[in-house]
């Protein structure tokens, strides 16, 4: 159940207490003064039951929290002790010196709820559209477009590791739920291999060669051991976790002409294939042909004279850069933005994307992209033409 904050005067008020310490000049000063006034409990309602529940924790805190927690690059945990003792974080959140406003895992729960109403983009638009309303954006100043990479925090597995995760995620939940089911797999399987001490091991001492395709074969062979002894089982959760360690076992596994369970070779293996039971969206990608990291894509808009970020779309690490180009452009129409031109590079030069961009009103100047694929193969390039100055 949500409800309005209402604020009792305290002489452990930082605002009282901290504003002869905190600078004219300081980012947190300047933040209480900008950025609170335009961020409103009302503005999540929908992301919480109105009338039913125990009351949250301000969303607009936890949004404001999230915000200082990017810019000050902290953990959950590490921002959890910032907003009970740091004062330039208490000041900027409008805190009470003796106050503890929340428990790290609060962090983690509001971004989840955001991403479940779609509202991750909310406070975002919001400073953005205060900031065109103020006139430091023109609604159709030239952009400029590129994509960064953003490295997964995840462990990178091994085979055997990656099969063990994904059975350890199954586990989990049926030892609670499935009592039964549990106890038949654990009379068939080595349980003590999946706890959260040993999911990662692949045994004692540096396994070679020969002891790792062994180990291979032992997890492949527990792997479907649960598969069979979860088969009847509807859980929406651990259908889902099944379904992960199925398409693992597809995408990474075969068998040798003995009938041998073996890993497949780099090049058997599929382009899009699964990483990470952790993190399920998590690709293997490429910014050039040295640089490989496994995690995300992310399409970043930029007005070139005022240099404020003005959309951010988020793609898996294996895309290409140019794939998000006319969403990252055309998402910004709700909050008023068609700029007249948006400069990239090559991986923008597509004629799809000037063909779409050039329709939503905007010119995209990048060079043409020759790379011949689907998408571009009726592309003429240069090196076609002689010019004649």
């Amino acid at each position: 159940m949500i409800k309005s904050f209402e604020k009792q005067g305290s002489f452990y008020d930082s605002d009282y207490v901290c504003d002869q310490l905190i600078p004219q000049e300081s980012f947190y000063r300047k933040f209480k003064e900008v950025v609170w006034p335009l961020i409103k409990d009302e503005d999540f309602e929908e992301m919480y039951c109105i009338d039913n529940g125990r009351p949250p924790i301000s969303p607009s805190l936890l949004a404001m929290a999230t915000i200082l927690q990017f810019h000050k690059n902290l953990s959950d945990r590490e921002m959890e002790r910032a907003c009970m003792y740091d004062i330039e974080i208490k000041y900027a959140l409008g805190l009470r010196l003796d106050e503890r406003p929340f428990d790290h895992s609060s962090l983690g729960d509001f971004r989840k709820r955001l991403l479940e109403n779609s509202k991750e983009k909310e406070i975002f638009d919001r400073i953005l559209s205060h900031l065109i309303k103020q006139g430091l954006i023109e609604k159709n100043e030239i952009q400029r477009i590129d994509a960064t990479h953003v490295i997964a925090d995840i462990a990178v597995p091994t085979m055997v590791q990656l099969v063990k995760k994904s059975i350890f995620e199954i586990l989990k939940p049926l030892k609670g739920r499935y009592k039964e089911a549990y106890k038949r797999i654990a009379s068939e399987i080595d349980i003590q291999e999946y706890t959260r001490v040993t999911v990662n091991s692949e045994g004692p001492g540096r396994p070679d060669p020969e002891k790792k395709k062994r180990k291979l074969v032992e997890v492949v062979n527990d792997a479907r051991a649960i598969l069979r002894h979860t088969r009847a089982i509807g859980d929406r959760d651990i259908r889902k976790k099944k379904d992960m360690l199925r398409r693992i076992l597809q995408e990474n596994i075969e068998k040798d002409e003995d009938g041998e369970v073996k890993e497949k070779s780099h090049k058997e293996k599929p382009k899009d294939m699964l990483v990470s039971p952790i993190d399920p969206d998590a690709r293997c990608g490429r910014k050039s042909a040295t640089k490989k990291f496994i995690g995300y894509k992310a399409n970043v808009t930029e007005t070139v004279e005022s240099r404020f970020i003005t959309n951010i779309v988020a793609m898996p690490g294996n895309r290409h850069d140019g794939r998000t180009a006319v969403e990252t452009v055309t998402e910004q129409k709700k909050v008023g933005l068609i700029p007249s031109k948006v400069i990239g590079d090559t991986a923008y030069g597509e004629g799809l994307i000037r063909k779409e961009l050039k329709e939503h009103g905007s010119e995209m100047v990048a060079p043409l992209c020759v790379v011949r694929n689907p998408r571009t193969a009726a592309v003429f390039p240069k090196s076609m033409f002689n010019y004649d100055e």
